[in-house]
């Protein structure tokens, strides 16, 4: 039998993955050891590619090294088919701080550090196993409502600099944290916690987090439900009515942010993923930056001259914190009454909607998208109800019968509700 010898260090440096790893989309890349093929799974296909590779019949990947001895032999098929049925002792994955981690299994314990990494948890129905949350987490009135045990939970402190004594004497499987910091929390608890970074929410990273940690948690089945009964059922409605619309038909769409007027988001930001989703197209979608923010002045806007204005409002004054929406109403008509934009066609359309921050970016972005496409696409839409798309995955992936509009307001103006 032929066995393949690799330099390690070529394998576990970040260089090395980014000479192999895809692009995300249909070539998205699982970065688990033992997703030999490099696609965006782990199957028996994996088995055969590694023996493929053992006989000299297939070229060696990264993640053909499935135990990550440095070699690719029997036992790396042996890994693969331990990781299918459950029953691997070990999970090998490079996570968003571009590290290769071991990860002891089976993962009993967690501590989830950042609220995206919470709705997560729910989708995969593994928030039992939180043994604690940061701050950001217990204080959070989204999920006091939406996933009130991880609110009932002790505290480790801030999601950046987390208290590591409180959290060796909890000692969980798996700490959870954000990217940035997790090679410093590493550094300090690794030997005794196991560490992994995840980074900021888009659709992209999102997916990458909740595959990677049903994995983990044992939950690849919940994470099936989730895309194929919830978010590719939807996005591809979506995708279905508005990718023949010829560029020229796409309604040009202005975000500001929440924060202050004429702020708003550059070609960097996941803004502008999320218009092109909806069918629209990103007004300031040249606009470089380090960031994800640009402050600009009303000539530009003027220039520019969006069919839509999209305005974000602060999660105090909507959302799970109220079902009044006199407030969003007010962003609106100060938007509407800025004379400086009287002749921009979304204020002299009325094509200017107001949505509460809590519709993020995490694992309900779907439902923003949805609202998105409506606003943008209303003909196209018509039939279409995103207030029950919200309540859909609340009802399935948080278990609360909440209904948003009646308990809380996102969105404004509401629409009337339709049907699916």
């Amino acid at each position: 039998m032929k066995r393949w010898t690799f330099i390690l260090l070529l394998f576990l440096t970040s260089s090395a993955l980014l000479a192999v790893v895809p692009a995300f989309g249909s070539d998205y890349t699982l970065e688990i050891f033992g997703n030999a093929n490099m696609d965006s799974t782990i199957d028996e296909k994996d088995v055969a590619y590694i023996e493929g590779v053992i006989n000299s019949s297939n070229i060696p990947t990264l993640l053909s090294d499935a135990n990550g001895d440095g070699i690719v032999d029997d036992r790396d098929a042996g890994q693969v088919e331990k990781i299918l049925k459950g029953t691997e002792e070990q999970l090998i994955l490079i996570d968003d701080a571009n590290r290769t981690i071991k990860i002891d299994m089976p993962v009993k314990s967690v501590v989830p550090l950042v609220d995206r990494d919470a709705k997560i948890l729910g989708v995969l129905d593994a928030q039992d196993l939180a043994v604690a949350v940061s701050d950001n987490i217990k204080d959070s009135r989204e999920y006091e409502i939406t996933l009130s045990g991880l609110t009932k939970l002790d505290t480790v402190g801030s999601w950046t600099e987390p208290d590591l004594e409180k959290l060796l004497k909890i000692k969980p499987d798996l700490l959870i944290a954000y990217s940035t910091y997790a090679k410093t929390i590493n550094d300090s608890i690794g030997e005794r916690v196991d560490v992994i970074g995840f980074s900021s929410s888009t659709p992209e990273t999102t997916k990458d987090e909740l595959l990677k940690l049903s994995y983990l948690l044992g939950r690849r089945e919940n994470a099936d439900v989730y895309f194929n009964e919830f978010h590719d059922k939807y996005l591809n409605l979506i995708a279905d009515r508005v990718d023949g619309i010829s560029d020229d038909l796409r309604p040009s769409v202005y975000v500001e942010s929440s924060s202050q007027a004429y702020k708003t988001y550059n070609k960097n930001s996941v803004v502008e993923k999320l218009i092109t989703l909806a069918g629209g197209k990103h007004v300031f979608g040249d606009l470089e930056g380090s960031g994800a923010f640009a402050t600009l002045d009303a000539e530009e806007i003027i220039k520019r001259n969006p069919d839509v204005i999209i305005k974000y409002a602060e999660k105090n004054d909507s959302g799970y914190e109220s079902a009044d929406p006199t407030k969003m109403q007010a962003l609106r008509d100060e938007i509407l009454g800025r004379p400086e934009l009287a002749e921009v066609n979304a204020v002299k359309n009325g094509q200017v909607y107001i949505m509460s921050s809590y519709l993020s970016y995490g694992t309900d972005y779907p439902v923003l998208v949805m609202y998105w496409s409506k606003w943008l696409h209303p003909d196209l839409f018509a039939d279409v109800d995103p207030e029950a798309i919200h309540r859909e995955y609340l009802r399935r992936f948080c278990e609360k019968d909440y209904q948003p509009g009646k308990q809380g307001c996102f969105v404004y103006p509401a629409g009337e509700a339709s049907q699916v």
